[in-house]
């Protein structure tokens, strides 16, 4: 993300920051803890090095995923959300959900499987959305109407 841009939009921003076809794997990689390099790379389909690094390295700049380095021979490196990344998890889900939905075989094609629909998954989305719920609600509150 270029620091102070004149963005128009809020979305557009959170493009800035999320945009392209890798970040959003690269996080959704990481959601459950952290991964090593070659753990991430082993995940990435169809993606170089050099645009995985740089991916990642935009990733870290902009505070969704830490890099942390451990004085090993050879080098061990881990990278791992922060509370932002974390918290961008919901919302690329309910991107997940909308073109699992509404998209059908003559855009994606036919190599994607049928959805299966996890009980799991589903209530943790719907515990996120709660979440988020309740962090929209506080600010509601904070509002005074006129």
């Amino acid at each position: 993300m270029v620091k102070n841009k004149d963005y128009i939009t809020w979305l557009e921003a959170a493009i800035d920051v999320i945009g392209g076809k890798r970040k959003p794997l690269i996080i959704f990689a990481l959601e459950n803890g952290s991964l090593r390099y070659s753990e991430i790379a082993h995940r990435m389909t169809r993606i170089t090095e050099s645009m995985l690094v740089r991916q990642l390295r935009e990733l870290e700049r902009d505070g969704l995923v830490t890099r942390t380095v451990y004085p090993e021979v050879p080098p061990k490196v881990e990278y791992a959300l922060t509370s932002s990344g974390k918290r961008l998890i919901p919302a690329l889900k309910l991107v997940s959900l909308w073109s699992a939905s509404y998209l059908d075989r003559d855009i994606v094609g036919s190599r994607l499987p049928p959805v299966v629909w996890r009980k799991e998954w589903l209530v943790k989305l719907r515990d996120d959305l709660n979440t988020i719920n309740a962090h929209i609600d506080k600010n509601l509150m904070c509002i005074s109407e006129p």
